[in-house]
């Protein structure tokens, strides 16, 4: 028996090619055997194989590959063929690519890796097993600890300029549609500039009142559950972007290395102290951990602990998260000084206090590692997918047992 692992190269800076080699290595490492299958044309031809031998479990990233040999007259799926259990683990937000939430299949199961998401997810698609939550353990293994030099801060973000988003909002029809947006992005960049403690989704949702859903749905001809989902990926990435330029902003003079694309207009402001670079695949990227002062990272939500932060933890280097990822709740301590949100100065004086002394700043981080890594163990983990899949195995076999009665 084996655990297979679905992997789709088409993502910006293939990232999911890195995440499923590690996470093979971490699976490895418990004594699973387990296969990487490409999704393409190739795909189900080697699942079929594979499945002669046993499979376990398959676990897909994002929920790609969740539709595969599904076709427009018949919706049945290799997964629904094949009778194993298929772990979505989730870590973007609903809105975003529905079709991949959704759980046609019995043998899906859908597994979130922020709380928020999975309770939109069970809140607004219609299915007949929740959506569970659990954290992301550390899992990367990029072996560079106890490698640092460069005396600067390592941004990795690639960006929608929000002056351009804004701005083609402004102009755009209809003219109630084009209010909400502007209306909805305000209150967002308000609240991460004024603590950053409520989700931006909840901000979305808060503002969709019957009134105004009913107004926006007969300017768009759209029916409420889709105008809903419209609107949250519209104003979905309104709060990162707020995050990453607020870095650039209140790091003026600070030396920041920036990789990632759209930040055209801050390189024509010309601080000598920031340098813009591109990015490759994830998987050649790990030089970004190195930097004595290490990242500051941007993460999708108010609350999330993000994978690059989580990569960070993983090379013992350091980190400041624009996040209000609750510690003291799920840790039991106070790891404030290595959190910020958007008010004036809060990232600049962690920043000033990192250069003061990126040693001791490292052992902090390290500190958090260590205190996260007990909470949410990599075994732990892997224990939790196994449980999921055997629950979905008990549930659809007894399922099976009864219609052959």
């Amino acid at each position: 028996m084996s655990i297979v692992i679905i992997n789709w190269r088409g993502g910006e800076n293939d990232p999911f090619s890195y995440f499923s080699a590690c996470m093979k290595q971490a699976f490895e490492k418990m004594g699973r055997p387990t296969h990487i299958v490409t999704l393409d044309n190739s795909a189900i031809p080697v699942l079929a194989e594979l499945d002669k031998e046993g499979i376990d479990f398959v676990l897909l990233w994002q929920g790609l590959g969740l539709q595969l040999g599904a076709t427009e007259s018949n919706p049945a799926t290799i997964w629904d063929h094949l009778k194993v259990p298929v772990l979505c683990y989730q870590g973007d937000h609903a809105c975003h690519m529905p079709i991949n939430h959704k759980a046609k299949s019995p043998w899906a199961q859908h597994v979130y890796g922020t709380a928020a998401f999975a309770k939109f997810a069970n809140t607004y698609i219609p299915r007949a097993h929740a959506a569970t939550f659990t954290p992301a353990p550390v899992w990367f293994t990029d072996g560079i600890k106890d490698q640092f030099e460069g005396d600067f801060f390592v941004l990795p973000k690639n960006i929608d300029d929000l002056d351009s988003t804004l701005n083609s909002w402004r102009g755009a029809s209809p003219q109630r549609v084009s209010r909400f947006l502007l209306d909805a992005a305000d209150a967002i960049i308000g609240e991460f500039r004024n603590g950053n403690r409520t989700d931006h989704h909840d901000i979305i949702d808060g503002m969709l009142d019957a009134e105004t859903m009913a107004a926006l749905c007969e300017d768009l001809g759209i029916q409420e559950l889709a105008l809903r989902f419209h609107m949250h990926k519209l104003l979905d990435k309104i709060h990162r972007n707020a995050v990453a330029e607020h870095v650039v902003n209140d790091l003026k003079g600070v030396p920041l290395k920036i990789y990632g694309r759209g930040w055209e207009r801050f390189r024509f402001k010309r601080d000598r102290h920031h340098e813009f670079f591109s990015f490759k695949a994830m998987s050649d990227n790990a030089f970004q951990f190195t930097s004595q002062y290490g990242i500051v990272d941007v993460p999708p939500i108010h609350d999330a602990l993000h994978d690059r932060t989580l990569r960070a933890m993983s090379n013992g280097s350091g980190f400041l998260m624009g996040s209000n990822w609750p510690h003291e709740t799920l840790l039991g301590a106070d790891y404030g000084e290595l959190f910020f949100d958007g008010a004036a100065g809060a990232l600049r004086e962690r920043a000033e206090r990192v250069m003061q002394s990126p040693e001791r700043h490292r052992a902090r981080c390290r500190d958090f590692a260590r205190d996260y890594q007990q909470h949410f163990s990599l075994s732990g983990f892997i224990e939790y997918l196994e449980g999921m899949s055997d629950a979905v195995k008990a549930r659809e076999n007894a399922v099976l047992r009864d219609s052959n009665r």
